[in-house]
């Protein structure tokens, strides 16, 4: 027992840092200065400004990336069949990314409810039937698993062990794994070429059926019939784990399965049938390389948002909306290069990124259009210096470094220091 910490607290989880009653770390000590009403306000100021403005020019500008999305996709399919070219497989790659992490992504929050009237609407979006699912956005996930997994779990847990896309907790046995650095690092290098199918589809599809179980009041037994531990829970995280929330059905014919036809066999097929063998062959490696790649770029520009010593983790769950949620948003996330509102460059730039190098606004408020991020940092940005909250904004690139650093061991996430929580916004009790 740490002879300075609040009972039930983990020791383990706080080393280096100081929880004395009177004592803060000096990188945490704005903490302590915080007005967390004044904070509250401001941002909830800004949040109701910017979705009073949204309207026609949010789903103009949505119309838009959708066109080069879809853009990207036909370049790469037009002219992948010939030879097996650098261009074709990027323009495959980025379509795929794009349609994800920037349409998908956002349409699936509800950024789009109110001001597409109806045309994007995130109960409709993807979901219902499987014409749906290839119309709107076909990717190796369902896309009800992922409105389960993101938008309800990530988003309100950010930063907890409750937290199913927490890097740190995620990777424990790879970080305290005895084996050489190097071999770690190959394991990295297989989950980012792989992580799509190998993580997220069974790791989204598990939550969504966990929620399903929860809401019929039933709790989650193992083999022998005995109730599963929040430990045996997050073990059942990847393609090679036990199934014992569904069945192989559910997850290579329901989920993995239209995908993988579409891009492997139906795709490959017809250039082949119109073509001949060598367009059916380069066809194939293609997809194949372009599916490696997109999987790199995703990773690249999601993964890395979240993890990184500068960046916090929290014990305790915290209500939503109130000011200790609205700042774990901003001190647990990170922004990378942005770009200008209006202009082809900014565009560009947020469209490589997938859009998510606005982490921070869209955690503030995960309901807003693109545009409306675009117009939103530099406001968020002022409004942390004026509080002394934390803003990270770094390269992408550098975030790969801190990630990977995180997921081998060689760096720690922070820990916000409990006995700075605002009472009057948490929920639960610590973990014993």
């Amino acid at each position: 027992m740490c002879p300075t910490s609040p009972p039930r607290e983990d020791c383990s989880l706080l080393s280096g840092y100081s929880y004395d009653a009177t004592a803060l770390a000096a990188s945490d000590r704005w903490i302590d200065s915080l007005d967390h009403d004044g904070f509250k306000a401001d941002i909830q100021q800004l949040g109701k400004a910017l979705r009073e403005q949204q309207g026609p020019e949010d789903v103009a500008h949505l119309k838009k990336i959708v066109l080069w999305s879809r853009l990207c996709m036909l370049a790469g399919l037009a002219t992948m069949w010939y030879r097996v070219n650098p261009l074709s497989i990027y323009c495959l790659s980025l379509g795929c990314m794009t349609r994800w992490a920037i349409v998908a992504h956002h349409v699936c929050h509800g950024g789009f409810d109110k001001c597409s009237g109806g045309a994007f609407n995130r109960f409709k979006f993807g979901v219902g039937s499987l014409y749906r699912r290839c119309a709107d956005w076909l990717d190796w996930m369902l896309v009800e698993a992922w409105n389960v997994e993101h938008n309800q779990l990530h988003h309100y847990h950010l930063g907890e062990t409750d937290d199913p896309d927490l890097v740190e907790e995620n990777l424990t046995r790879l970080r305290e794994a005895r084996v050489p650095r190097a071999a770690k690092y190959v394991v990295v290098g297989f989950f980012m070429l792989t992580w799509k199918w190998y993580y997220y589809a069974p790791n989204t599809l598990k939550m969504l059926k966990l929620h399903e179980m929860r809401r019929r009041g039933q709790v989650p037994r193992d083999k022998s019939g005995k109730p599963m531990s929040a430990g045996q829970l997050a073990a059942l995280e990847v393609a090679t784990s036990p199934r014992v929330f569904f069945t192989a059905f559910e997850l290579f014919g329901q989920t993995l399965g239209p995908f993988f036809i579409r891009n492997f066999l139906l795709i490959p097929a017809v250039a082949g049938a119109l073509l001949g063998w060598d367009a059916w062959r380069n066809s194939l490696l293609s997809m194949v390389f372009a599916e490696l790649l997109t999987n790199v770029h995703s990773f690249l520009n999601i993964v890395t948002n979240h993890a990184g010593p500068d960046l916090y983790r929290f014990q305790q769950p915290c209500e939503p909306r109130s000011a200790t949620f609205y700042l774990r948003q901003v001190i647990s996330s990170v922004n990378f290069r942005t770009g200008s509102v209006g202009t082809f460059g900014g565009d560009f730039n947020d469209f490589t990124h997938g859009w998510l190098n606005y982490q921070i606004e869209h955690h503030l408020w995960p309901d807003l259009s693109m545009l409306s991020y675009q117009k939103a940092a530099p406001l968020v940005k002022a409004i942390c210096e004026k509080h002394q909250v934390p803003y990270v904004q770094q390269s992408v690139f550098w975030r790969l470094k801190q990630t990977i650093d995180i997921m081998v061991g060689d760096a720690s996430m922070r820990r916000f220091p409990t006995r700075w929580e605002r009472a009057s916004d948490m929920r639960g009790t610590f973990a014993s």
